[in-house]
């Protein structure tokens, strides 16, 4: 498992927002080095999830909805990455071969503990600390 890009340049985005001012695109764009056909859709997913808003037309822009205290990287992967996973074993959609004839499989077990493990340390990481921190 890795961040995607679009995780990756959904926090950038935030990033440039930090500061609660609204940003026309352009600036996002060049301020965080994200190309400017990802950031739009980005946008879009983060405005669905409720992190920015998105104004439109002469005078527009993007701002942050919420505090830098209040989210995590979790918020923002979570956002831009419906699908966060390990291994696609730990989506409850996926069929395993190998779990429905053997009554389970002990690796899906292990993957799982890690993942909760890793989503809560992503939780754990607010993007007030994580960008207004010194050295």
């Amino acid at each position: 498992m890795m961040i995607t890009r679009e995780s990756d340049y959904a926090i950038r985005i935030i990033r440039a927002l930090k500061d609660g001012e609204l940003l026309p695109l352009e600036q996002i764009c060049q301020r965080e080095l994200v190309p400017k056909q990802f950031a739009y859709k980005i946008l879009k997913k983060l405005e669905r999830s409720g992190l920015v808003s998105i104004r439109r037309g002469a005078g527009g822009g993007c701002i942050l909805n919420r505090s830098l205290a209040d989210l995590t990287l979790l918020d923002i992967i979570k956002a831009a990455d419906e699908e966060f996973f390990l291994n696609p074993c730990l989506d409850s959609q996926y069929q395993c071969g190998y779990a429905a004839s053997f009554d389970g499989c002990k690796v899906h077990c292990e993957l799982a503990r890690v993942q909760r493990v890793l989503e809560e340390e992503l939780k754990r990481t607010s993007l007030d600390r994580l960008f207004n921190k010194s050295g």
